[in-house]
């Protein structure tokens, strides 16, 4: 793979594990992902109500005791958090993207070199900022995980284990994911 490639990969893989706090929230057929079309107010608005709607779903289906109502409004104030995050980042990478339009490939190769290197210094801040977010969201479930009791993670687990193969694309185009719910677990997050 060429260096070009294996940056670009590891940028989506780092992407795809930060936005695990958040993008599931676009797993329901009805929600599209945000379009370039839709005004930033509107595309913001419609992220925000989808991750609250997937955080009610996932509350509901937890049946959380009164004990559990702090620890789940620290972990479900976090993601929302992520998710509002998320957006300005979006938004502050397309305004740098049009400020800066497309790096030309024509002139001195040292000059060339130096934007591929100023390019790659963005994309690994970036990068770093993306994992400093991720490290404080694991923090932030690993504490509401633990407050759960073992049929809350099952269920918590199987949660985002689906919306996240869905996200992912293995969905059978019916709202179920291929191979999953068969077999030993029959309960809300499955639908039976």
């Amino acid at each position: 793979m060429k260096q070009s490639g294996l940056i670009g990969f590891c940028i989506l893989l780092a992407a795809a594990i930060v936005l695990l706090q958040s993008l599931p929230v676009q797993a329901d057929e009805g929600m599209q992902p945000p379009s370039g079309a839709m005004t930033s107010h509107a595309r913001h608005s419609a992220w925000i109500q989808h991750t609250q709607s997937t955080l009610d779903e996932l509350k509901g289906k937890l049946n959380l005791s009164p004990e559990q109502t702090t620890a789940w409004k620290t972990w479900s104030d976090g993601v929302t958090k992520d998710a509002q995050r998320q957006l300005e980042q979006e938004k502050a990478w397309l305004d740098d993207k049009a400020v800066g339009g497309r790096p030309t490939i024509d002139g001195p190769t040292p000059e060339r070199m130096l934007r591929g290197i100023e390019r790659l210094r963005g994309e690994t801040k970036w990068m770093q900022q993306q994992l400093n977010q991720l490290e404080a969201a694991q923090v932030r479930t690993k504490n509401f995980y633990d407050a759960l009791t073992v049929n809350q993670r099952t269920i918590f687990d199987l949660f985002w284990h689906l919306l996240h193969h869905r996200v992912a694309g293995h969905d059978d185009g019916g709202g179920m994911v291929m191979g999953s719910c068969q077999g030993e677990f029959d309960g809300p997050v499955c639908g039976r």
